[in-house]
């Protein structure tokens, strides 16, 4: 997001400066100095900035990071307690039924990794589906460790 905004305050003033060397510049013969200005209005989509949760073992943190059409980020840190052993780990995005009143699955991811304790991310995309969603996350050998739940509106 950091770098998002630095690239676009760059260019903004990039374009400023080619401006306003334009601006500069003497005007052609010919050209009428009571030409009729005309007023160009830009608007930009602002976003506000989340501030980012820092996961831990046991925990499972949600961000958005975006508009309606944003994955999310879910993210969580497995311990390795044997770094010479594969770890293999499974994401499940769940939602919330009203017609079972139960949760049901949603979309799932699987990976793995060997050596010391790391923070396992995905990022899954919501389109077009609101209602209340949970992440789980199933590390081979533990039980599963459920995230709260949260809303997705659009």
């Amino acid at each position: 997001m950091k770098l998002l905004i630095a690239t676009l305050a760059f260019a903004g003033a990039y374009v400023g400066v080619e401006a306003s060397q334009g601006a500069s510049v003497r005007a052609p013969v010919g050209v009428d100095a009571e030409a009729p200005v005309h007023t160009v209005t830009l608007s930009a989509e602002s976003l506000p900035v989340v501030a980012e949760k820092i996961p831990t073992v046991g925990t499972i943190t949600v961000t958005a990071l975006g508009a309606c059409d944003r994955p999310y980020r879910i993210q969580s840190v497995i311990d390795n307690a044997h770094p010479e052993k594969v770890v293999s780990y499974g994401w499940r995005l769940q939602r919330w039924s009203e017609a079972t009143r139960s949760w049901r699955p949603y979309l799932s991811a699987h990976s793995g990794f060997i050596g010391e304790s790391q923070t396992a991310e995905w990022e899954p995309r919501v389109v077009g589906n609101p209602g209340w969603y949970r992440a789980v996350l199933a590390v081979s050998g533990e039980a599963p460790l459920r995230g709260e739940r949260f809303f997705v509106s659009c």
